[in-house]
């Protein structure tokens, strides 16, 4: 076939996990980008040669020569700009979270199935070889019975959200990560990716009660003076309870006083268990002969970008590791969490 042409909306610093790919790859063409900032959009385009800039999400939309685009925008537009493609015709790759409720989630699968077209969310954390490694360990059936599972990713103080970030045309405002009102939050953002890990370790277990408490404690300190909104949760944590009787606890923060960052996710299975820690070596327990021992296997998987993947979707017919279904249950958790604290 011909070259896949693509576009990328958003010239933020996400789109810099997307661009190069694409550039790199022989079976695609960069024909468009889109970003509001109009010296960032004219530098990007004569750094990567792209055919159009466009100023706004809808002029790349509607541009009959780009066939799949990636969404590199804050959360709230997610939605408007995913369901505005997919019925455009267009392959979407949309970057996480999925969207900034359950009903926008729902609105953008419905958009996939309706056009035909794929849709994936960028969850790059899930193409990880140990996670790769750990999920052909769990469906070979090591565990047993998976009862209980533990993820987060927990950072140390010191390192909230920038409000803004210089680059080569000035300094611009990403401070939509503390807004509430723009998708931001630990939970959405920083917790959507420990909690699809966990979901996919877990083969996606249907819901039944999700409880959860989410804290703005820092943000409104660390930007006191800057006149931005500092309203979005900084330190979320919660519980799900599964139909099939699992459970799962969750915990995500951008800051807390504890000695380091760190990502995991813990398996507990009535046959096995697993740990992954970033940075670790992943370690599995088992029982063999009667003796219980620890394993730690060495894993050669490659990792391989979402971006990678979803070009070997749309090209070469692969199948998606990443549904627009599982995105609807991050979310739909990740919304229940916020809920279940505002109650």
């Amino acid at each position: 076939m011909s070259k896949l042409r693509v576009g990328v909306v958003g010239m933020g610093g996400i789109s810099g996990a997307h661009v190069p790919v694409y550039l790199n790859d022989p079976r695609c063409e960069l024909v468009a980008i889109c970003d509001r900032d109009e010296k960032w959009l004219a530098h990007c385009k004569d750094a990567y040669r792209a055919k159009y800039a466009f100023s706004t999400w809808e002029e790349l939309v509607a541009c009959d020569e780009v066939d799949a685009l990636s969404v590199c925008l804050p959360t709230i537009f997610h939605a408007p700009v995913t369901v505005a493609a997919l019925d455009a015709g267009k392959h979407v790759l949309c970057e996480k979270p999925m969207a900034q409720n359950l009903e926008a989630a729902q609105a953008m699968a419905a958009a996939s199935k309706r056009s035909g077209k794929t849709l994936m969310v960028s969850y790059n954390q899930r193409l990880g070889g140990d996670i790769q490694y750990l999920k052909q360990y769990v469906d070979e059936g090591h565990l047993g019975d998976i009862y209980f599972a533990r993820t987060g990713w927990r950072r140390a103080m010191g390192i909230l959200p920038a409000p803004s970030v210089d680059r080569a045309t000035g300094a611009y405002n990403r401070n939509w990560f503390n807004e509430k009102a723009m998708g931001g939050g630990v939970c959405s953002d920083l917790g959507s990716h420990v909690l699809d890990l966990a979901l996919y370790l877990m083969g996606f277990p249907k819901v039944k009660q999700v409880v959860g408490c989410t804290y703005t404690k820092f943000l409104p300190q660390f930007l006191a003076g800057t006149g931005l909104p500092s309203d979005a949760d900084d330190h979320s944590v919660g519980f799900v309870k599964f139909e099939n009787g699992a459970s799962l606890q969750f915990e995500a923060s951008f800051g807390c006083y504890v000695e380091r960052e760190t990502i995991f996710q813990a398996l507990y299975g009535d046959r096995g268990g697993a740990h992954r820690e970033i940075g670790q070596p992943v370690k599995l327990f088992t029982q063999t002969s009667g003796a219980y021992s620890t394993v730690v296997p060495n894993i050669s998987l490659p990792a391989q970008s979402p971006v990678a993947h979803f070009v070997d979707v749309i090209v070469d017919g692969v199948t998606p590791i990443i549904t627009p279904e599982q995105g609807v249950m991050v979310t739909e958790i990740l919304d229940g969490f916020y809920k279940s604290y505002a109650e």
